[in-house]
């Protein structure tokens, strides 16, 4: 599915304004593909509007008329047959530097904004994220990037969409915010980052805390459903050239009629926002100085009468005309330091980068 007429394809279905997504589950060989054929997606103004919905959900960090929560209906499932060109590929040329971000000089300033609430016990964890902006190259192509990422990333949900409220995405995460069939799901807590070169993986207080704090806080949320989770972890998982702290949540949900109040519930957790939950995220809109839009939200397939996955969108980047904008952020406690997280999210931004070429 990765030849040069696939990803034309993909292409055309983009230049064409079409609702789709493709994406790939880990571990899986071959990408899933929805498409919806007629009208426009739902457009949704709260993630509690997800119970009784069916189809490839888009939500954001924070709801706006700009950034709605959006369903695409799965009218078709196989790409369809387009009468396209398929030119030669052509030579890339340059090598993208030419970035437009505030650099670390006014990172340092937004970490030091953000590190005070934590160090004064006001806060007990805050992420900060950062977004990157690229020239995009005329010999870019979402399609090919797509399946860059599938071949470079098996362990991680990777996943291109295009609606005509959205615009185009495309992103791997290794988060998983809700996934299940019948009345058998999971969550995870996924937080600390390490990027090793070899060998074992050794994890300092910093990020053991921080995975601490994001068990708990699924814990709390997942007994408002009355629910006790089977727990496995925290393990060491490997994500591209990043390794996290994981720990998987199992539990048995008799009742699938209200997932969008679960995903409610469950969004944004402590991996994405901080906590305590509400007050982050409060903190996060009046102080970090842009709108996240879909980066940092939920993505993926809802059906309640089959499978559902859901997924944090992280290591994303938001496709336009003439540009790519790249997201990444890091979560940031008492101890944290500004060099160690700007070279976390230096590494996360790579993600994408490493796809480009």
């Amino acid at each position: 599915m990765t030849d040069r007429y696939t990803y034309r394809i993909l292409d055309a279905l983009i230049e064409q304004d079409e609702c789709f997504a493709i994406f790939r589950l880990p571990h899986e060989t071959s990408p899933r593909f929805v498409m919806q054929t007629s009208g426009t997606p739902s457009v949704l103004r709260d993630i509690d509007d997800l119970n009784g919905q069916k189809g490839f959900v888009i939500a954001p960090f924070r709801i706006t008329t700009e950034s709605p929560v959006l369903v695409i209906r799965a009218d078709h499932t196989s790409l369809p047959q387009l009468h396209i060109a398929i030119p030669n590929d052509p030579q890339e040329k340059g090598n993208r530097k030419k970035y437009k971000s505030n650099g670390k000089t006014g990172y340092s300033r937004l970490f030091r904004r953000f590190h005070e609430p934590l160090v004064n016990g006001e806060m007990k964890k805050l992420v900060l994220s950062r977004s990157k902006t690229i020239d995009r190259e005329g010999t870019f192509s979402p399609g090919r990037s797509f399946f860059n990422a599938v071949e470079k990333y098996p362990h991680s949900y990777v996943y291109l969409f295009h609606t005509p409220q959205s615009g185009t995405w495309l992103g791997s995460t290794p988060e998983i915010l809700l996934t299940g069939t019948k009345s058998e799901w999971h969550t995870v807590a996924l937080a600390g980052t390490r990027f090793p070169n070899s060998g074992a993986v050794m994890w300092d207080d910093k990020n053991l805390r921080e995975q601490h704090l994001v068990t708990s806080y699924l814990l709390n949320r997942l007994s408002f459903f009355h629910v006790t989770p089977e727990i496995n972890g925290p393990y060491t998982i490997k994500a591209g050239d990043l390794a996290h702290l994981r720990t998987d949540f199992s539990f048995h949900l008799p009742d699938t009629s209200k997932l969008g109040t679960l995903l409610k519930t469950l969004h944004p957790t402590p991996a994405v926002s901080g906590l305590p939950k509400n007050e982050a995220y409060r903190f996060i809109q009046d102080n970090e100085g842009y709108d996240r839009l879909y980066y940092s939200g939920f993505l993926g397939m809802l059906d309640t009468e089959g499978e559902t996955d859901i997924y944090v969108n992280l290591r994303c980047m938001h496709i336009e005309k003439n540009s790519l904008t790249l997201f990444a952020g890091g979560g940031l406690l008492a101890s944290s330091s500004l060099d160690d997280e700007w070279e976390e999210t230096e590494h996360k931004l790579e993600t994408m980068l490493d796809i480009l070429h």
